[in-house]
C-alpha cells in the first residue's frame, strides 16, 4: 500500500507515516534479501526478471531511500545477485 502511494504521489508521506506507526514490522527503511540463500527457481526467474527489466520491481518505482524511512516503512527488496553487486 504505502510504496505504491509514494510513487503516486509523495504527498501521502504523512498518511503513510501515520499507518506505518501504528502497523510496524521491522527496522525502517530499505533492507534485501541475501541471493544465495534463494532457491534455483527463485534465482532463475529472478535472473529473467532483471534481464528483461534491469532492477528489481521495488527499484523500478525509483523512490528515494530517504523518503521510505521517513515515512516509516520497512521494505525487503531483492538482494543482487552475485555478477550484479552495485
Amino acid at each position: 500500500m504505502g510504496l505504491i502511494a509514494l510513487h503516486s504521489t509523495s504527498a501521502e508521506g504523512s498518511f503513510i507515516r501515520a499507518h506505518t506507526e501504528e502497523n510496524s514490522d521491522g527496522p525502517l527503511g530499505i533492507h534485501y534479501d541475501h541471493w544465495d540463500t534463494l532457491s534455483p527457481a527463485e534465482q532463475l526467474r529472478r535472473h529473467r526478471w532483471l534481464n528483461r527489466h534491469g532492477h528489481s520491481p521495488i527499484q523500478r518505482l525509483r523512490l528515494d531511500a530517504d523518503l521510505i524511512k521517513t515515512t516509516g516503512l520497512h521494505i525487503l527488496d531483492w538482494g543482487p545477485p552475485p555478477n550484479r553487486r552495485p
